[in-house]
């Protein structure tokens, strides 16, 4: 599924682009569901909030068949490649739990600043998409973005003494939680500001969000009852591929294999499973390569 020339022109003036309806409720519900399995494997990967609860799942889709093939489909890689202007992976993939009443906010920043100090990416060209798997309102914790904030470039942070000391290899867990790491200014975001307003991403159950890699966004802890789930695939270029670095945070974070991605049909993500033959799935296979 291909953009329009006016979308691709709205994202990059924005920052950002709204896809509602994106996924049915039949893509939904299995996506849920396998959601809500992926939160009870104790793994590296799964990250929790201070009171216990699930606050974010990394890597899912390396283990998991349903979110591998969602990675791949075409409405998701191609559009991703359409903003980028390049082949794509995936350098990270998680799944964010803002489970009700329970899940934490985030604060304000740009996802470029992590992947260029922590991981040694080139340069921002880079982008998240986000699927929402529940609907989204002004009360669970929307994601916030501010229209044109990536046109501000990459805003430098140091950071705070607390996390200098830390050892190497629990260096990369403050990128995690909701105290962040680099932690942009109230001065800094009046200026962000200035020409532009705060936009909360709304919307029902299976719409997507793509964001570039310096769109300033940030999101409320959930102050509803309900669970506001949500996967994010931050689809890299080939061409922007990571550098060699001393210490890299762990893979299932920061992605190095920087093959392209095979794109999958649409329909893929509700392919039949579990080793069963079809002729549907022995296309799928070839089409992955």
């Amino acid at each position: 599924m291909r953009l329009t020339a006016e979308q691709i022109a709205s994202f990059h003036e924005d920052g950002f682009l709204v896809l509602q309806d994106w996924f049915t409720p039949d893509e939904v519900d299995l996506l849920r569901t396998e959601t809500y399995h992926e939160f009870g494997n104790d793994q590296p990967g799964r990250i929790l909030e201070k009171n216990g609860a699930v606050r974010t799942v990394f890597a899912a889709h390396k283990s998991n068949d349903v979110f591998s093939r969602l990675t791949r489909l075409q409405k998701m890689a191609e559009p991703a490649a359409q903003l980028l202007g390049d082949e794509v992976y995936v350098h990270q993939f998680k799944i964010n739990a803002k489970l009700g009443l329970d899940g934490d906010q985030w604060e304000w920043h740009q996802d470029y600043l992590y992947w260029l100090k922590e991981d040694a990416m080139p340069t921002p060209n880079v982008l998240s998409a986000v699927v929402f798997l529940n609907t989204v309102d002004d009360f669970n914790g929307p994601l916030l973005l501010i229209p044109g904030s990536q046109k501000m470039g990459t805003i430098d942070l140091d950071v705070e003494k607390k996390y200098q000391q830390l050892d190497v290899a629990e260096s990369w867990k403050p990128t995690l939680t909701a105290d962040l790491k680099y932690k942009i200014s109230k001065r800094t975001l009046i200026r962000a500001l200035e020409n532009s307003r705060i936009v909360a991403a709304k919307g029902t159950p299976g719409f997507v969000v793509f964001f570039h890699g310096n769109t300033l966004h940030a999101s409320a802890g959930n102050l509803s009852p309900v669970d506001r789930l949500s996967v994010f695939i931050s689809y890299n270029t080939v061409a922007n591929a990571l550098q060699p670095i001393a210490n890299p945070r762990p893979t299932f974070i920061s992605e190095r294999d920087f093959t392209p991605i095979a794109a999958l049909p649409d329909d893929a993500l509700l392919a039949p499973r579990n080793g069963h033959s079809s002729p549907q799935r022995e296309q799928l296979a070839s089409l992955a390569g």
